[in-house]
């Protein structure tokens, strides 16, 4: 057995883990395969802004994951400057436009994000190790680095979206990404060059960053929340299900072909057995108005977010599961593509990212590319066909694939990876 004294610390540095997000899940996977290793002091630090979950997009408490409780958990209140005070009071009030606003001015003034934590002080429990910390707020890599500093431990920076190297975010606007290249390209490229890892979901993600650091990047791909045993193996035989899991963007709904395929392809169908399922959608008032211009209201479920034994049941319900691209990005792919791939059924992607998602579909085998209208519909016509002669849809893998695509396998394969350096 190994004593504390041959241990390294692994110190997670995050500002949640107790909401129903991919990051979230994420973070919960890693910790949980360190403290199966033994081979490490497990610590967690939660800046706890004392802000709940509702005052976020699509966050609904009530449809929240178990609360998540850890004896490793150490929650730290950060010591906020003016303008945070203010913002998070706007944030709590629901005062959305002024909150904006002090987010911009947080920006301007500090050069940094309103989720800062500022500088904090722990002590260190065994002579080497590493502190982990996720770009969900990209100040969060500023107080990574600081006590990395002060307690001569590594640090691992864990990258889910781009900070300055990558893509505009999804939804969002070209003048925010300039002022984050502006205030943030020199604090990342110091923080990479002290890193002795990062971590990325993606090649893609990787590819963006300067080639002379990638010998220091590990892909590690979002995998699923679920294993082969959470998995029904026969699709059903009394509905033809077309399900969407997640957050659905505003960029994903610029084209509306599938919606008017889907449109033409129900016509003189018996709609009592075809169903279009949103799952965690509700948000997007868009997407609302795309389901009534195309006149789908009958066959249409919109969902809030669920937890993943909610979830669950809509996965194996499924016939077929929806992808949609993300703008003219082809290099983005979410979370929802590893649940698909887990429960195997066909993945429709309408029109082709021409990018990962296309590229992950073709590769396993795991769906269908679409580049028209009629090859939507056509596509649907022959998957309508299959399920009215009773064919069952599920698409099989091999185990090795299977497993390899779990968060519990990733997470795992992660630990082991720090275990030798």
């Amino acid at each position: 057995m190994v004593s504390n004294n041959d241990k390294k610390e692994i110190i997670f540095i995050l500002p949640y883990l107790d909401v129903n997000t991919t990051s979230a899940e994420r973070f919960k996977s890693f910790i949980a395969a360190f403290e199966e290793n033994k081979q490490f002091i497990l610590r967690i630090i939660i800046i706890d802004y004392n802000l709940e979950r509702s005052f976020f997009s699509g966050l609904e408490i009530n449809n929240s994951n178990a609360p998540f409780s850890n004896k490793f958990c150490e929650n730290i209140k950060p010591k906020l400057n003016f303008i945070q005070k203010l913002g998070f009071r706007f944030l709590k009030s629901g005062e959305k436009k002024k909150w904006r606003l002090l987010q911009l001015l947080h920006l301007l003034v500090y050069k940094t994000d309103i989720f800062y934590p500022g500088n904090i002080s722990i002590q260190k429990r065994s002579n080497t190790g590493f502190i982990f910390s996720s770009g969900s707020h990209f100040s969060f890599f500023s107080t990574a680095s600081q006590i990395a500093k002060n307690l001569r431990f590594d640090i691992i920076l864990d990258y889910r979206d781009p900070w300055t190297y990558g893509y505009t975010a999804i939804d969002g606007k070209e003048w925010v990404q300039k002022s984050k290249y502006f205030f943030g390209r020199i604090k990342e490229i110091r923080y990479i060059k002290q890193a002795q890892f990062i971590t990325t979901v993606s090649e893609s993600l990787k590819n963006f960053f300067p080639v002379k650091f990638h010998n220091k990047i590990l892909v590690l791909p979002n995998g699923s929340n679920y294993t082969n045993h959470h998995v029904i193996n026969e699709t059903p035989k009394n509905a033809f299900n077309i399900v969407y899991v997640g957050t659905i963007y505003n960029d994903q709904l610029r084209e509306n072909i599938f919606f008017h395929a889907l449109n033409k392809f129900i016509k003189n169908k018996d709609l009592s057995q075809i169903s279009l399922k949103f799952i965690g959608s509700s948000q997007n008032s868009n997407l609302i108005k795309m389901i009534k211009n195309f006149k789908l209201e009958e066959i249409t479920e919109i969902t809030p977010r669920l937890n993943n034994n909610q979830v669950l049941n809509y996965l194996n319900n499924a016939s077929i599961f929806l992808q949609f691209k993300y703008g003219n990005r082809n290099d983005v792919i979410s979370s929802k593509q590893a649940e698909y791939l887990m429960f195997r059924r066909p993945i429709l992607l309408p029109i082709s990212d021409n990018g990962d998602i296309a590229e992950s579909i073709l590769k396993y085998k795991a769906g269908y590319v679409c580049e028209s209208e009629s090859q939507i519909i056509d596509t649907l016509e022959l998957l309508w066909e299959k399920f009215k002669n009773g064919e069952n849809l599920f698409i099989n893998q091999p185990q090795e694939f299977i497993e390899s695509i779990s968060r519990k396998k990733i997470a795992e394969d992660f630990a082991r990876l720090l275990t030798e350096n």
